[in-house]
């Protein structure tokens, strides 16, 4: 964060990068107030804790921890987790070595269940997809499926209207799987899900790859769009934070 409240997330896992800038626009005088320290509180049904640090002269390091109020924090080890990311960051140290150091030291649990995913432009073209090497078949024919996928929404009206308004969740019963549909931007994310293995996170962190892919291809690649799907390549690692596939 700089002295005029503009923040730039360098890092986040497990949580959205909308959620995020909101809460941070919250306690935006607080944390500008003073040169170090924390903001503890609740936010609805969150629990949130935040380290500030004084990086450089004009900037703030953040570090944000947020859970479920009724999970109980223990804000002793997260400060000294705030610490040893503060510590390890000099003045000089880039953006990319800040991701490096966070996300070697950050882990989350990953969500069971999921099967493969798809990420398909609404006309069906495949932008990106990951199956479980368990599922050769599905692996194999995954642009007949990205083109299945396409034709349920062109079919399927109540669900592709309003969309420009906000995300809407579906989900299609294929028996002891299930076919959930996200979409926003003319982008359909879909997750192919094993209901008999499937944990309770699985939920909000496909919401979490919507967000997180469109905030980094959608304007740089998506728009305008000329069959180049190479930069959707590193995507994988993302998936891989979120989910066991």
């Amino acid at each position: 964060m700089n002295l005029n409240g503009n923040i730039e997330i360098i890092f986040q896992k497990g949580i959205g990068i909308t959620l995020t800038r909101k809460i941070i626009d919250l306690y935006k005088i607080d944390l500008l107030k003073k040169r170090q320290g924390y903001v503890k509180d609740n936010v609805g049904n969150l629990t949130v804790y935040i380290n500030f640090f004084e990086r450089k002269q004009e900037h703030k390091l953040l570090v944000m921890y947020i859970d479920k109020t009724e999970n109980l924090m223990n804000y002793t080890n997260l400060y000294h987790l705030s610490k040893v990311i503060y510590n390890n960051i000099g003045s000089e140290t880039s953006i990319s070595e800040i991701r490096i150091i966070c996300e070697r030291i950050i882990n989350i649990p990953k969500a069971k269940g999921l099967i493969g995913i798809f990420i398909i432009d609404k006309a069906g073209f495949l932008y990106f997809s990951k199956v479980n090497e368990n599922k050769p078949k599905m692996a194999n024919n995954d642009f007949q499926i990205a083109g299945f996928i396409s034709a349920i929404l062109i079919y399927s009206q109540d669900f592709i209207a309003g969309e420009e308004y906000g995300l809407k969740l579906e989900d299609v019963n294929l028996g002891g799987y299930h076919l959930f549909l996200k979409t926003k931007n003319n982008v359909i994310f879909a997750y192919v899900v094993d209901n008999n293995i499937r944990t309770e996170n699985i939920k909000r962190y496909m919401q979490l790859i919507v967000e997180e892919f469109l905030d980094s291809y959608y304007s740089s690649h998506v728009v305008g769009f000329k069959g180049d799907l190479s930069p959707f390549h590193d995507f994988e690692s993302v998936i891989d934070q979120y989910f066991e596939i």
